[in-house]
């Protein structure tokens, strides 16, 4: 596979657009394929168990021999490794970490040596959260991940986390809320993934869980925006040492080590499962682009217009990020169902379909079911069963229109390419 990288990189941008690829040609693609995982790390960087397990799944699988988990994913995925995504809020950490331990690491709870002073480690550079990035793009780490994921388009994505220290592990699958516009075959296909990491953490005795607190109703997760590419996209969820060693509520000592172990067994674990379910996984790809394309044709919204006016900076901005995300934006050369000269047209007959509703629709629904007994929680007082973000409307947030039609838009059109930003006026040129 990895002689074959070129190839692979075309066969995946050829099922992306069922447009341009026959069922034919799709299908020998399929056969010839092999599911890529994508396998990324410390997006949040005082989660430290991340990378070092990567480092220790990477030697795996060039160096073990004659093992069933590894032949398999060699001959049948090719996997992609992400071992560090946010560099300088490890860093932070790990200066933390050595400015406060003593002679020998403190288990206590409340040791110095797991008080991260402000800002922590948790954020990049700039102080952001990348893990919530993933389509506002504002920062460099996720302008080049993006730009490399569309390079490769991986059926399989894993963002390996860590979360509080008295828990265990989470893998998939996620919680409620499921996002509507995802398919049921993403759904199905998560099961695959927690049954088999399941096997191993039932083998080697690690407690897990699935199913509870953590849901991708949010599309700006590494665990949640790779799907609407046609990815399955989950998260997994370390108990944290924030150190060396922890003690735990029970006594026990829960060490670095542990922890680096739980990410390993699950990464050699998920690339297995990739390589078993090879086949489904890339024809599942294939008809979520295929499916998509078909309902932006069928369906009664058939596009939208960013009209040209108002802020039309924020505009042309928005634009120019739906197209960063892989979206097909065109623009009108004159005025379209009445709309200034210059619009902006998306099409939903696209592959991104989907994703295009998700990010310019003003409302997302819920499931009714999961609303009805969130009501029910919030009448006892108890609190609501939601992660995090529940609100993200890209038109609401950039102030500009987003106008659904309803026909097919049949004035002649222009592919929309952002030009490149203007270079900045040298301090000398600016200051005269």
């Amino acid at each position: 596979n990895m002689r074959r990288l070129p190839e692979i990189q075309a066969s995946m941008k050829k099922l992306l657009d069922p447009r341009k690829t026959s069922e034919a040609e799709a299908q020998r693609l399929i056969a010839n394929t092999p599911a890529i995982v994508w396998l990324g790390h410390a997006v949040h960087g005082n989660e430290v168990s991340g990378p070092d397990s990567a480092l220790l799944a990477a030697y795996h699988f060039i160096a073990a021999r004659n093992q069933p988990p590894v032949n398999a994913a060699m001959a049948n995925a090719l996997i992609i490794i992400d071992p560090l995504q946010n560099p300088d809020g490890r860093m932070r950490f790990i200066h933390s970490f050595e400015q406060a331990v003593g002679l020998e690491p403190d288990p206590v709870p409340l040791a110095a040596e797991r008080n991260e002073p402000w800002p922590g480690g948790r954020l990049n550079h700039y102080l952001f959260d990348m893990n919530r990035d993933w389509f506002a793009v504002t920062q460099p780490e996720t302008k080049a991940r993006v730009k490399m994921f569309q390079e490769w388009y991986p059926v399989v994505v894993a963002d390996l986390h860590e979360m509080g220290s008295e828990t265990s592990y989470y893998f998939a699958p996620e919680a409620i809320p499921f996002n509507p516009h995802l398919t049921k075959e993403q759904k199905t296909s998560l099961d695959w993934f927690g049954k088999n990491n399941a096997k191993y953490f039932d083998q080697l005795g690690y407690p897990y869980f699935t199913r509870e607190l953590y849901d991708a109703f949010f599309p700006g997760y590494g665990a949640s925006w790779p799907a609407y590419y046609g990815s399955i996209a989950m998260t997994y969820e370390n108990s944290s040492v924030r150190g060396l060693v922890y003690r735990r509520a029970d006594g026990t000592l829960y060490t670095y080590p542990d922890s680096i172990r739980k990410h390993f067994t699950t990464q050699i674990a998920t690339a297995e499962a990739a390589a078993n379910n090879k086949t489904q996984l890339l024809k599942n790809f294939w008809e979520y682009n295929k499916t998509a394309i078909a309902e932006g044709k069928s369906e009664s919204i058939k596009a939208f217009i960013l009209p040209r006016r108002g802020d039309t900076a924020a505009v042309d901005k928005l634009a120019a990020l739906l197209v960063e995300q892989g979206i097909e934006v065109q623009r009108a050369p004159a005025s379209v169902n009445g709309f200034p000269d210059g619009s902006y047209v998306v099409s939903l007959a696209q592959p991104a379909k989907r994703y295009i509703r998700v990010l310019l629709d003003k409302q997302i629904d819920m499931e009714p079911e999961f609303l009805k007994e969130q009501e029910r929680r919030r009448a006892r007082k108890l609190g609501d069963e939601i992660y995090d973000v529940t609100a993200w409307s890209l038109p609401l947030l950039y102030n500009v229109e987003s106008v659904p039609v309803t026909a097919p838009i049949t004035a002649p059109l222009q592919p929309f390419q952002p030009n490149a930003a203007p270079k900045p006026a040298s301090f000398a040129k600016a200051a005269v």
